[in-house]
């Protein structure tokens, strides 16, 4: 047997890699301690995976929903040039007057402001019955659903925080669990060399394929 050492991998990649060793070696008493140190520092990794994940959807949600805002408001620019009936043009001077309180100039607030003055807009807009106004009413479940979906991974984000002050971001978790995945595969090629054991042989030889995977 050759000693295998930890490929480098992407963090994505890691997160994979450690489930797969976590499950050869979960039942070898001879290196408990050393699969329990993993263990550990697996979980301190996911959790800075998982904070570090909910930190990137913000920019593709806020993408999503400046793109639903600008679409809405060019919609109630468009909609004040159509002739409406009475009913429907008074309804529109309503829409109208809530929208210039907010304007395109929402898209370039911080992510805060911007959540709660979109909130702010469409819940004075869902007081309204915005039937008569088709072309306007379609624009507001998807708005909702874009400013929620960002409210709840900003949520989870800081609730992510808030659980655990010491827990470290992906990156820098990455390098005690490297660490401790080292030190796993030492002890086991050495129990392995000096017991003989088919058990141990055989699970060396599951993380030597393992590890051939990734180069």
């Amino acid at each position: 047997m050759k000693m295998i050492t930890v490929p480098k991998l992407r963090m994505a990649q890691l997160q994979t890699f450690t489930e797969d060793v976590l499950k050869i070696t979960q039942n070898l008493t001879e290196i408990s301690t050393q699969v329990g140190q993993v263990q550990s520092h697996f979980g301190t990794f996911k959790g800075g995976m998982t904070r570090d994940q909910a930190s990137s959807d913000k920019p593709t949600l806020d993408r999503t929903r400046d793109s639903l805002n600008t679409g809405f408001f060019n919609g109630v620019v468009s909609e004040q040039m159509f002739p409406h009936a009475p009913a429907a043009a008074d309804l529109l001077d309503q829409v109208v007057k809530i929208t210039d309180d907010y304007g395109f100039e929402l898209s370039r607030m911080t992510y805060d402001e911007q959540t709660a003055q979109t909130d702010n807009m469409l819940q004075q807009l869902e007081a309204l019955d915005l039937s008569p106004l088709p072309n306007l009413s379609r624009w507001i479940r998807p708005l909702r659903t874009a400013n929620d979906n960002f409210k709840q991974v900003s949520d989870e984000y800081f609730q992510e925080l808030n659980a655990s002050d010491e827990t470290a971001a992906a990156t820098k978790a990455a390098v005690p669990l490297t660490d401790a995945l080292s030190n796993l595969f030492t002890l086991l090629f050495a129990h392995a060399q000096v017991s003989g054991s088919t058990e141990l042989t055989s699970a060396y030889k599951e993380l030597t394929t393992l590890v051939s995977t990734y180069k």
